[in-house]
């Protein structure tokens, strides 16, 4: 399996710096913080599915469990996993539950539905 990651802003700054031909399972995306705006958030899941779809890849992205940075005043939590034909597997949006993906079977668990 090959797994690859983009950090932070690079989703949006700097992209992908691969050759298409190179197959990638998955891309790992942890952010910082979260978002600052319902814009920026629709901005990056938005770029996510186009490298989902792009490169054939499923990507997964977490920012921090709370969104909190330097007391921003906005800062939305943000969790999402899009799926290598750019279908949502989930999409998380200021909800700080935890999440457990099954890769083999796409399953979501939610943290109230774990045991």
């Amino acid at each position: 399996m090959k797994i690859g990651h983009i950090l932070c802003d690079e989703i949006i700054v700097q992209g992908i710096k691969s050759d298409k031909s190179d197959a990638i399972d998955l891309i790992v995306h942890p952010i910082g913080v979260g978002m600052f705006s319902t814009e920026q958030f629709d901005e990056w899941i938005a770029e996510a599915t186009k490298i989902a779809i792009t490169y054939k890849t499923k990507i997964i992205g977490t920012s921090h469990s709370d969104g909190s940075y330097r007391n921003a005043g906005v800062s939305i939590p943000i969790a999402y996993c899009i799926d290598k034909d750019g279908s949502a597997v989930f999409i998380s949006k200021n909800d700080v539950r935890t999440r457990v993906f099954n890769w083999e079977t796409s399953e979501v668990l939610i943290s109230n539905e774990l045991n």
